[in-house]
């Protein structure tokens, strides 16, 4: 999966902890740190199977394994660049 940059940034500062859109947004770069852009990343993120949303309560977001997976990837490849 090819992956934009804003789709990036939200996998990559997503953890395996519940988190709110807004926490995310927070703990981006100004640049980046945009709602909107982290809800259309999630949205994407979620239809690929990396992120899942919590079945019991709303609005709370976290990577899945494959999600998980695919970061460590990303933050491994980026190391021997």
């Amino acid at each position: 999966m090819e992956l934009t940059t804003k789709q990036r940034t939200v996998l990559l500062t997503l953890t395996t902890e519940w988190q709110t859109p807004i926490q995310l947004a927070n703990q981006l770069p100004e640049a980046s740190g945009n709602l909107q852009d982290v809800q259309e990343g999630l949205k994407v993120l979620l239809q690929e199977g990396l992120v899942q949303m919590n079945p019991t309560v709303a609005g709370l977001y976290r990577l899945t394994k494959e999600g998980n997976t695919l970061k460590e990837f990303e933050l491994g490849h980026n190391q021997i660049k």
